[in-house]
């Protein structure tokens, strides 16, 4: 029997946001690969979430995408509730929707502040609340935060604001699910090649992500599902309430 399996042989479930592109994609995949269902979610990329699908099913695996914006609190409560409702169980909660931004502090307007919070900070609270209602014993909540936490880049205070609030968000939640076993960590990406980098001069932020890490280069969204999958595993039993930098040693530079 190998570590994603149930003593009763039942497929462990996943959920996870933010599954049609980039990380969220790749972490599907890894999931999918692992022997996990994997419940898909979107708000935008209904293409690359019916391709996540599309690509688990040929490899032989169990999937299907679900539309849900997680900044509206209906729509994550109805995400967990079609997750139980199609395989009666939620094992892995990932929280990886979000969205970045870029602009210096004194030309931020509240609009930008209301919606990025909204998204990466209200969403990753409401999707952790319902993880928490619903999730099995035992369960792996892992929520992606950013480097940027660290290193604090000048026009990114509403992206750093907002995944410190997720940082916070696992920690406290790790402390409070603890004696059910299931364990609450962040995964801390560096410079990613995702779609996200082009949201800003892609060329520039390729060129200082592979500059900022030891290892002289982007990461690719792989490596970081790589880290999220040992997490979800029996192997990430006696870890919680981590965040965990995946990022080729940029903090270290």
């Amino acid at each position: 029997m190998n570590d994603n399996t149930m003593h009763d042989n039942a497929r462990r479930v996943a959920l996870v946001s933010g599954g049609g592109t980039g990380i969220g994609k790749a972490i599907c995949l890894r999931l999918a690969r692992d022997g996990f269902a994997v419940a898909v979610g979107y708000a935008r990329s209904a293409e690359g979430a019916e391709d996540t699908v599309k690509r688990i099913g040929a490899a032989g695996g169990e999937a299907f995408a679900h539309r849900a914006d997680v900044s509206q609190e209906e729509e994550v409560v109805a995400f967990f509730a079609a997750v139980k409702a199609r395989y009666g169980r939620i094992d892995v909660v990932i929280n990886n929707a979000g969205i970045g931004h870029m602009k210096p502090f004194h030309d931020i307007p509240m609009s930008h502040y209301d919606f990025t919070f909204g998204l990466n900070a209200r969403g990753t609270f409401m999707m952790c609340r319902e993880a928490a209602r619903h999730i099995e014993d035992d369960g792996r909540i892992v929520s992606i935060s950013t480097g940027a936490t660290v290193a604090n880049p000048a026009a990114m205070a509403l992206y750093v604001g907002s995944k410190m609030a997720v940082e916070g968000f696992t920690k406290v939640l790790a402390r409070e699910l603890a004696p059910r076993g299931i364990t609450v960590n962040a995964v801390s990406p560096g410079m990613t090649d995702t779609p996200m980098l082009e949201g800003g001069d892609a060329a520039a932020l390729r060129k200082y992500g592979a500059t900022a890490a030891a290892m002289g280069r982007l990461g690719q969204p792989e490596e970081v599902a790589d880290a999220v999958a040992a997490l979800v595993s029996q192997d990430g039993r006696w870890i919680t309430g981590q965040v965990i930098h995946v990022d080729g040693g940029t903090i270290i530079v």
